[in-house]
């Protein structure tokens, strides 16, 4: 009994005296570990893209939303590498691929990098999903590249213009700083309560890292944000709207939509499902902007479930 205490205060002792950014990182890969997921790099022409690979079968190309990374996908990935072969890189200008301030981060030219990279990995079909900014790429890319994509998942996607203010619309059309755009810890904290209806357990420590890394990131995010929505006078202008380009798109398509969504408005849910005749709409009950972080298991059972029908 002497040795176990001795061992666990030794424990506890390492833990402490190891920096939060150490921690961070362990925690992480302990994340992609479980989820079956391996760090990936290519390089397309304006520089590297790090990404996420694991599990076998048909490709399933996951893209995170504004301010986000790959990393958003890795709960939600482990119910799904056993028949699908997840990628999930860090868009251009977010987490750990290229960042550079003179780009165009505005979805047509997300979309032309999102080529380079597909093209890069060697992939020639797949299935293709996106949450938030990540769904509005996604979407334009199927419209563009239809021969490559198998089917489409949006997860509570930006881009439908026609939909009712959400309370971040709101914001922005009284021109105040919206709540995906973080640049200190506690704007952070508020982004989590915003974000998710419920939010999951996230350590201490993790959250501290990842407010560091958006402060850091924040005049980049910044400049992309305003590319995104090209906000004038709190109106948003979006160059390749969703409820416009996906019209009459002919591929089956997945609709996933929290309905206490305070990021973007639900009803989007709707408006896109009437567009595409292929389209199953699937609206979560107390859920928020990230469905695939605030309850991974029910989320992918949907995309599953969705392929067996």
């Amino acid at each position: 009994m002497f040795y176990i205490l001795v061992f666990i205060l030794l424990l506890v002792i390492a833990y402490v005296m190891t920096p939060a950014e150490k921690r961070f990182e362990w925690g992480v890969a302990t994340e992609r570990k479980m989820a079956g997921l391996v760090l990936k790099t290519t390089t397309i022409s304006e520089g590297e893209v790090r990404y996420l690979e694991g599990g076998s079968g048909t490709p399933l190309l996951l893209l995170h939303g504004f301010g986000a990374d790959k990393d958003n996908w890795v709960r939600m990935s482990k119910h799904l590498t056993g028949k699908y072969r997840v990628i999930a890189p860090d868009l251009p200008g977010f987490g750990e691929s290229l960042k550079q301030p003179d780009l165009n981060y505005d979805v047509p030219a997300q979309v032309e990098r999102l080529k380079a990279f597909v093209e890069a990995i060697g992939l020639s079909e797949f299935h293709i999903g996106g949450n938030s900014m990540g769904g509005y790429i996604a979407g334009n890319y199927a419209v563009e590249h239809p021969e490559q994509v198998l089917s489409l998942w949006l997860l509570n996607p930006l881009g439908v213009a026609t939909s009712p203010d959400s309370e971040m619309f709101a914001m922005l059309r009284q021109q105040e700083r919206p709540a995906v755009l973080v640049g200190d810890a506690e704007q952070y904290k508020e982004l989590l309560a915003f974000a998710f209806h419920k939010p999951p357990f996230i350590p201490g420590f993790i959250i501290k890292e990842l407010a560091k890394r958006a402060q850091v990131s924040f005049p980049l995010n910044s400049q992309i944000f305003q590319q995104i929505h090209h906000i004038d006078d709190g109106q948003v202008h979006f160059t390749v709207p969703l409820d416009t380009v996906l019209e009459g798109f002919h591929k089956p398509t997945l609709i996933t939509w929290g309905d206490n969504d305070r990021v973007l408005h639900v009803a989007g849910a709707d408006i896109l499902g009437k567009l595409v005749p292929q389209s199953e709409v699937q609206v979560m009950k107390d859920m928020g902007h990230l469905p695939m972080i605030e309850a991974p298991s029910q989320t992918a059972k949907q995309f599953l479930q969705f392929h067996q029908a």
